[in-house]
């Protein structure tokens, strides 16, 4: 016998005693399984790409959408930023507004109203940190930090308009937003498009 233990096993035998192994060695399988997943989960990886200023890396960004492919407007969706290097709240914030005025998206209202809202939910970032924003079927964005929700802006222009910070035809970026758009090489307005084929 065991020393110092005063386990027994059941009268069902050793027989018995297995099948509890079994059903306990199980009990963690089945419950990640059940475990809530995040929103996008389910959707299929576009295109992915990094943003750089000078030779510094600030990010790396996935976009999603259901379809595989980018499908303006047609959702949902979602972009996930892993960020390379510490950034602070307060430029995130003032990034975010002068794309948004330089691309000419919503009125001055709307840009201060959005501003107001994401400096209530925006942390600063650092290196490693993962910052997701997934639009759902009705056009309501939802931010998700570390795949924890921070909050979320029912308003389905302010989804466009922070999704086309990256995917717009005029974004700063246009080899990122190519790449994003699963867009290899383009064309007078026509563009070869790769399949990103994800397995687990």
């Amino acid at each position: 016998r065991w020393i110092g233990m005063n386990w027994k096993i059941p009268r069902a035998g050793i027989w018995g005693g297995i099948s509890l192994l079994i059903v306990a060695l199980s009990r963690p399988c089945s419950l990640a399984k059940e475990a809530p997943s995040t929103p996008w989960q389910p959707l299929r990886a576009v295109g992915q790409g990094e943003m750089s200023w000078l030779w510094f890396k600030l990010y790396d960004a996935t976009f999603y959408s259901a379809s595989g492919r980018y499908e303006p407007g047609h959702y949902p969706q979602a972009l996930i930023l892993t960020y390379a290097r510490e950034i602070k709240r307060s430029d995130l914030l003032t990034a975010t507004a002068e794309e948004w005025q330089r691309l000419g998206l919503g009125s001055d209202a709307d840009r201060r109203r959005w501003l107001d809202q994401l400096a209530a939910l925006w942390p600063d970032v650092g290196a490693g940190d993962r910052l997701a924003f997934y639009v759902d079927e009705a056009g309501f964005g939802h931010f998700w930090w570390h795949e924890r929700p921070l909050g979320s802006l029912a308003d389905p222009q302010f989804s466009a308009a922070f999704l086309a910070i990256w995917l717009a035809d005029n974004s700063r970026d246009p080899a990122l937003t190519r790449r994003l758009r699963g867009q290899l090489w383009c064309w007078n307005t026509q563009c070869l498009s790769i399949v990103i084929v994800a397995f687990c």
